[in-house]
């Protein structure tokens, strides 16, 4: 089966676009553009504002929130690509996953002894909110497939009795 072309034929006729094999290396790159930039300028403020501990414990903030996140994007990539029905579990397994693996991090680590508290919680919350935003932004644009276009099978009542015409 060869794949139609993109845009229009010389008839004037459309044809569809197809979904690309994957979508989450491009959704990975919008919440990064979100919650790097934005967090990368916001350190950059805060550095001369408040002081270098200060922006440090800020991009602490930020950093983990995006490596967290980030993990489970690349393994619904990984997934996606070893099978295509695999990707919306392996990424909701890694979700939670990575929901318990923070909340043991906070609770049994704790933080290092350069990290001022309110700072590392307004990045990592603003992180979060951009990279929520830039999640829901990436999969709204998303082109997914819907229909299971694998093998076209016709009914068996079209056309008659027993398939004949």
């Amino acid at each position: 089966m060869t794949k139609p072309e993109r845009g229009s034929k010389a008839d004037g006729a459309l044809v569809a676009s197809s979904a690309p094999r994957s979508p989450w290396l491009g959704i990975l790159k919008t919440c990064l553009a979100y919650t790097v930039g934005v967090g990368l300028v916001a350190c950059l403020v805060a550095w001369p504002v408040f002081g270098a501990t200060e922006a440090g414990s800020l991009a602490f903030g930020c950093a983990l929130i995006v490596v967290f996140f980030g993990v489970s994007l690349l393994v619904a990539e990984w997934a996606g690509r070893y099978h295509s029905s695999w990707a919306i579990p392996a990424f909701l397994f890694m979700y939670v996953a990575k929901l318990v693996a923070m909340a043991l991090l906070v609770i049994f680590s704790g933080l290092p002894h350069w990290v001022l508290v309110p700072y590392f919680m307004w990045g990592a919350l603003g992180s979060l909110v951009l990279w929520q935003a830039g999640e829901i932004r990436a999969f709204s644009k998303a082109r997914l497939p819907i229909f299971n276009t694998e093998e076209p099978s016709s009914p068996a009542s079209a056309g008659g009795g027993n398939g004949q015409p």
